[in-house]
């Protein structure tokens, strides 16, 4: 089981000084948006990859990574009252196209291809 953890920034808006008024939108990011307390958590025990990886991947926690970092992450979270909502998904349901082989504790992974049914004569696959 891998589990990313996404933090959630609500819409807000504020006034500057001149008047004007700056929103902005609900969003849901990653932990590198992470700051303070909870980046003091995972810098320098998340190396990242060494080379390039496909737009599309995410990175998610290893077994490992979420019992040393990932909780612990979430503990700060709530004592920051950052919203965040963690995700998790089955090993065989993502394609792993980087794993951290020195710490184990991390691991970038794209959607897998959904395969296509063939069959005419009931559209049962």
């Amino acid at each position: 089981m891998f589990r990313r953890i996404e933090l959630i920034f609500p819409r807000g808006e504020t006034t500057d000084p001149d008047g004007t008024v700056q929103i902005w939108q609900a969003e849901k990011r990653g932990l590198l948006t992470g700051f303070g307390a909870m980046a003091d958590i995972w810098l320098g025990k998340l190396r990242g990859p060494d080379r390039p990886i496909p737009r599309n991947a995410k990175f998610y926690f290893t077994e490992y990574g979420w019992r040393e970092i990932g909780r612990k992450v979430v503990t700060a979270s709530k004592k920051r009252g950052q919203e965040y909502r963690v995700i998790r998904v089955k090993e065989r349901d993502v394609h792993v196209v980087w794993r951290d082989r020195y710490y184990d504790t991390e691991v970038a992974a794209q959607p897998r291809k959904i395969k296509h049914c063939r069959r005419k004569d009931d559209g049962a696959c």
